[in-house]
């Protein structure tokens, strides 16, 4: 996916407050952290970990996760 297809993406996307990525990661303020992760790719400042992690938002909201979390003690 290219960076201007991803930017598509979330201009459409209609995002939640809190977001459960995988097993051990929650993304909070998610529309905050998309905003970010955009600039960061617009300005190609770490772009690849902002892309990396845009992928990860975009995958958990098409595909939530809805397995166990990790066991506290």
């Amino acid at each position: 996916m290219t960076d201007q297809e991803l930017i598509i993406y979330f201009e459409n996307a209609t995002l939640p407050a809190k977001l459960r990525l995988d097993r051990a990661s929650t993304q909070y303020e998610v529309k905050d952290a998309v905003q970010r992760n955009i600039e960061m790719l617009k300005q190609g400042d770490k772009g690849d970990h902002a892309k990396h992690r845009l992928i990860q938002i975009m995958n958990a909201i098409e595909h939530p996760y809805d397995g166990p979390e990790i066991p506290r003690r």
